[in-house]
């Protein structure tokens, strides 16, 4: 398939690391030539050193992008092959905070955690025609919604390409929600040198709909608050011992 070039921007702006409190910014865009597509980014970030043992960090994340070409699925028709691809909205939320901590310069407490909130749109689904055609929307097809793709039950498309009246074939509705939160708190032990005793806990929570629009207030309540979703949590001791050998 023969795709169109693009351009791709990156700036950021940070203050000096050396300092109690530092906090800066990325800013990230990217355009796909003949209209196909753009993204943007935001990720701003805080770190703040109250003391020389403790270090709190907290950087936040928005991501938004459009993209004409998604790949969805492929089909067969009539003996040939149907690279089915759609217009696409996608949107992420996310936002990381994490803690070190020295009790003790044996003694470290670290702690990560990461709510992700990502949702996606597709609308225009489209066919490939002629993937190396020298005009880019002569290299693909659109299907007409009002007489050849028609939604079924809010869950799969129904896709009539030669408009006789008999459904072709069927894509699942590939609309997406999901959310997420990570996290990780280690505790580290070094109670000879070179000998350490790691204790970890992790956490992770997730959640899937097939709305395909963000609503964050909802979605941090899937998150949490659903009663189908249990968190998995993981328990784990880590023990190495250094012999020295004379």
């Amino acid at each position: 398939m023969k795709m169109p070039g693009g351009s791709n921007e990156w700036f950021g702006l940070f203050s000096d690391d050396r300092k109690k409190l530092v906090y800066g910014f990325n800013i990230q865009n990217s355009n796909t030539f003949k209209d196909g597509g753009h993204s943007i980014s935001l990720s701003p970030q805080i770190t703040y050193k109250p003391t020389n043992t403790l270090v709190l960090s907290l950087r936040p994340s928005i991501y938004k992008s459009y993209d004409e070409l998604q790949y969805v699925t492929q089909s067969g028709y009539n003996g040939d092959d149907r690279y089915i691809f759609a217009s696409i909205d996608q949107k992420t939320i996310s936002m990381s905070f994490r803690v070190n901590f020295n009790v003790s310069p044996d003694l470290t407490l670290q702690y990560w955690g990461q709510p992700f909130i990502a949702s996606g749109k597709y609308y225009d689904f489209k066919y490939i025609t002629s993937p190396i055609a020298s005009e880019y929307t002569n290299r693909f097809a659109v299907y007409s919604p009002s007489d050849q793709i028609t939604l079924v039950d809010n869950s799969y498309y129904s896709i009539d390409e030669n408009r006789d009246g008999n459904n072709d074939y069927y894509i699942g509705k590939p609309d997406f929600n999901v959310q997420e939160f990570l996290s990780n708190l280690v505790v580290r032990w070094e109670f000879n040198p070179g000998s350490t005793v790691y204790l970890v806990w992790s956490q992770s929570r997730s959640y899937y709909t097939g709305l395909g629009e963000m609503d964050f207030m909802n979605d941090i309540g899937d998150l949490f608050n659903r009663d189908n979703n249990i968190p998995h949590n993981i328990f784990l001791i880590k023990f190495s011992y250094r012999f020295g050998l004379k």
